[in-house]
């Protein structure tokens, strides 16, 4: 129990000071883009929060691969840039975005089931049931879609009752101070993916 205290005692101290410096940092401007709505995006110079890498949406579910959007083709939406490859799948987003938009901001679907914002590769992806999903890694991918309903259940509920609002730095420091009730050790993942790969359970 002393030991239990004293760790949890620590771990809102680290907290604390986590967010004192991320909001001094933010003061003075230092934290930039990072503290704003909690999308997944990049800065490419032409536009300063890029969704999916600059990958049409559209195509994600029009193809075996997403395709590079053309700059000049673009919508801004909720204050980040999408772009399209042609003036079609643009018009076609228009007609009813929310169809296109990936899962939890575009950050790792995998990542959300641990209530953390994590950056998310275009180029490795999912669509379950119609919604596009976006991963870390092939890895992520793979511990995600070996409990789908579960975890489908635990990321939207994090997304919606936590992350969603959040500022996705504080977010991320908090999880990673204070990781959800459901988190799984790494190497506990791993040994039952192995087991469900060699039993034929996958």
């Amino acid at each position: 129990m002393v030991i239990r205290a004293l760790v949890n005692r620590c771990a809102r101290i680290t907290w604390l000071g986590v967010v004192t410096v991320l909001c001094v940092g933010s003061f003075f401007g230092l934290a930039g883009g990072a503290l704003a709505r909690p999308f997944d995006t990049i800065d490419d110079r032409r536009d300063a929060r890029l969704m999916l890498g600059g990958y049409d949406p559209i195509s994600y579910y029009r193809q075996a691969r997403p395709t590079l959007g053309r700059p000049e083709i673009r919508v801004e939406l909720d204050g980040v840039v999408y772009r399209f490859a042609s003036e079609a799948a643009r018009t076609e987003f228009q007609r009813d975005p929310a169809r296109w938009l990936p899962a939890f901001g575009g950050h790792c679907a995998y990542g959300m089931v641990h209530a953390l914002p994590i950056h998310a590769r275009a180029d490795i992806f999912e669509i379950l049931d119609g919604r596009l999903y976006l991963f870390a890694s092939e890895r992520s991918r793979a511990w995600f879609l070996m409990e789908r309903e579960l975890n489908l259940q635990l990321a939207s509920r994090w997304w919606r009752d936590e992350v969603a609002g959040s500022i996705v730095v504080l977010q991320r420091a908090f999880r990673t101070v204070v990781p959800v009730p459901n988190r799984r050790d790494p190497e506990d993942l791993e040994r039952d993916y192995r087991d469900r790969l060699h039993t034929g359970r996958l």
